[in-house]
């Protein structure tokens, strides 16, 4: 049974898009009314609806919903007196509805950017969809059990021959979209799709990496040790869940509910595809037919044209320079009248789907950090071509980079040149803790604990040391769990967002390279660290216990210092009778310890950095001080 029916009323006859005049946000929600009513009588879901085939009730999800009504957008809308506004999404330079286009495919733009093209095939961004048999990390057979489960790439009932593309890749899930070209937020019982006597059921849609592989029961026991809520048990997955370990629901609520959704109304947004049809009807009239949408797809994954759009230079002005960029796919935003009202140059906080940011809001991280203030983006670390430095197959990101922190922040990195803790490891190792939740995953998100759904690093880079403070939180009021909507990241005294302790130290990730990529310690988590069981960290006044050791004797010896340059400025005022080659030398010694007084403030982690490194030279300047107090005593 249909729970709501499309938010918008369905026109007799399809619309061809006028390339002359700029689309507005409304124009592209209604584009898609027509799609609807040709899915309507189309897809199997309405057919086994009527024959009391189908379990769990789907909602009609659109580009209206996706768009504008969600995280706010009528609520900005209102405030900035427009119809619609898009918090949350972007659009793209041209969509799959848009007939006829001038997408030319990735190979195309291989013939004169052949560079550019190598760096960007061996990608992420070019595997996020693939047709089933491209698959080379199964050879092309996503039916292929995996992790010694009972899980595979495509999920029960669904076959090769029912979808048209795969999205997503080994470092964490895979979804689809059917033959239809509609999001796999179901699987099939009882035989196949195409099977009279078969039925759709909500969920069980998505393959998982994170739980077929690592949440094994064996883990979730010990997991449940120092959780007692974490699941260990199918049934204990809840919603989440499915009757197959390691294949989730997502966009969906296990055996009760799923988004019937096309791709047009979400999953183009990031997972690209383009077909050259050359009307809107050839494409319409193609839905269902696998074979020829197959034969006029002309890009998969995000390509050159997402960014440089549909030929880009090659036919001139239209398409040429960057009419889309990284934000359109992280940057995802929410709105809310805390965050107005709290900061009001910045309204907007990150997106969340549960209790663990979204993926792709890492442009959203970023707009509310120090370094956006500074002028920072995206590309000022990032080379776009090359977003996927290490094997893409691996579950851990490298990614290429134009810069790295100790470029900018040349006196952290002389705290850590000497050695000692931490010095082997990356500045991205406790500033851009794996946080973001790709799956959704909301039966093992607990953020407080700072697991398990966390598979994209965090681009908040401020750790903020305090026993209690926490990074993510529900509204005021509500319980910390993850069926509770309406999670934001915290702010700061500056209005920045932090990151807490136990998200930068304890944090449980399996697919965080800081903690499972080559020589990794697991850091301080208590299922994946291989130091000893007192630096295992199960709660944050722990962390923040072992960092107040670095940190008070360094905090002190600081204080100490600028007592003592107080004291000798005092001095020397007072003592107008010094000579001047007395003077002269309690000024340099003075001196010398203002510039390890200024290191340690530019440094600013009083110690964690490199305790060894602080404490020595906290000792150098409390020598200079007490040199330049002899020298003004004996005179």
């Amino acid at each position: 049974m249909c729970l709501l029916f499309c938010f918008l009323t369905i026109p007799a006859k399809a619309q061809e898009q006028d390339f002359q005049k700029p689309r507005t946000l409304g124009e592209y929600i209604e584009q898609e009314k027509t799609l609807f009513d040709v899915l309507k009588k189309k897809h199997p879901i309405f057919q086994y609806e009527k024959e009391g085939r189908l379990v769990g009730q789907y909602h009609l999800s659109d580009r209206l919903e996706e768009f504008s009504s969600i995280n706010g957008g009528p609520a900005v809308a209102k405030r900035n007196n427009v119809e619609y506004t898009a918090v949350t999404y972007r659009l793209g330079y041209e969509t799959t509805l848009d007939y006829p286009n001038k997408f030319v495919g990735p190979e195309k733009c291989a013939e004169c950017h052949p560079a550019q093209y190598e760096q960007w095939k061996r990608s992420r961004h070019a595997k996020v969809v693939r047709f089933p048999e491209d698959l080379d990390e199964v050879n092309g057979d996503p039916k292929k059990k995996m992790y010694g489960t009972e899980s595979s790439i495509l999920p029960m009932g669904i076959y090769p021959e029912d979808v048209l593309f795969v999205l997503g890749t080994p470092r964490t899930k895979y979804g689809f979209l059917d033959k239809w070209v509609v999001r796999g937020t179901y699987h099939v019982e009882g035989g196949r799709l195409g099977d009279k006597t078969s039925k759709i059921v909500a969920g069980g849609n998505q393959f998982s990496r994170l739980w077929s592989e690592h949440i094994t029961p064996e883990m979730a026991k010990k997991i449940n040790a120092f959780i007692p809520e974490f699941p260990t048990k199918m049934e204990d997955f809840g919603d989440s869940g499915s009757n197959v370990w390691g294949t989730n629901s997502y966009s969906a609520k296990n055996r009760k509910s799923f988004n019937f959704q096309p791709g047009s109304a979400y999953c183009e947004v990031c997972h690209t595809y383009k077909f050259d049809f050359k009307s809107i009807d050839e494409f319409y009239n193609a839905l269902g037919n696998r074979e020829e949408l197959r034969k006029h797809t002309i890009s998969k994954g995000i390509s050159c044209e997402e960014c440089h759009g549909a030929g880009a230079h090659l036919y001139g002005a239209r398409g040429a320079g960057m009419p889309s960029n990284c934000e359109r796919c992280h940057q995802r935003f929410s709105y809310n009248e805390a965050d107005a009202k709290a900061n009001p140059t910045k309204v907007f906080n990150s997106y969340f789907k549960s209790s663990c940011p979204s993926c792709g809001t890492e442009g959203a991280q970023l707009y509310n950090s120090a370094h956006y203030d500074k002028g920072m983006r995206c590309n000022t670390c990032h080379d776009p071509h090359m977003v996927t430095k290490n094997d893409w197959k691996d579950e851990y990101t490298l990614t290429g980079l134009k810069k790295e922190c100790a470029d900018c922040h040349a006196t952290q990195k002389e705290f850590f040149k000497p050695g000692g803790i931490h010095a082997e490891d990356r500045c991205t190792a406790c500033h851009m803790p794996n946080m973001m939740s790709c799956e959704n995953f909301g039966a093992v998100q607990f953020p407080d604990h700072a697991l398990a759904d966390n598979v994209r690093a965090s681009h908040i880079w401020n750790i903020k040391v305090d026993k209690t403070a926490k990074t993510l939180n529900p509204p005021e009021g509500e319980p910390r769990k993850s069926n509770v909507k309406g999670w934001t990241i915290a702010r700061d005294e500056k209005g920045h967002f932090f990151v807490d302790l136990m998200w930068a130290c304890g944090r449980t990730s399996f697919s965080d390279v800081n903690l499972v990529g080559p020589g990794a310690s697991g850091c301080h988590s208590p299922v994946q660290t291989t130091l000893p069981d007192k630096l295992k960290y199960y709660n944050q006044e722990q962390v923040y216990n072992d960092v107040m050791k670095w940190q008070q004797p360094v905090k002190d010896g600081y204080d100490k210092i600028k007592a003592g340059i107080k004291a000798i400025d005092r001095g020397l005022a007072d003592n107008t009778l010094l000579p001047v080659e007395k003077k002269a030398e309690i000024i340099l010694l003075t001196k010398q310890a203002q510039e390890i007084v200024s290191k340690l403030e530019k440094d600013g982690s009083w110690g964690v950095h490199g305790p060894a490194y602080s404490n020595k030279i906290v000792s150098e300047a409390l020598v200079y001080i007490q040199q330049a107090q002899n020298i003004l005593k004996a005179n």
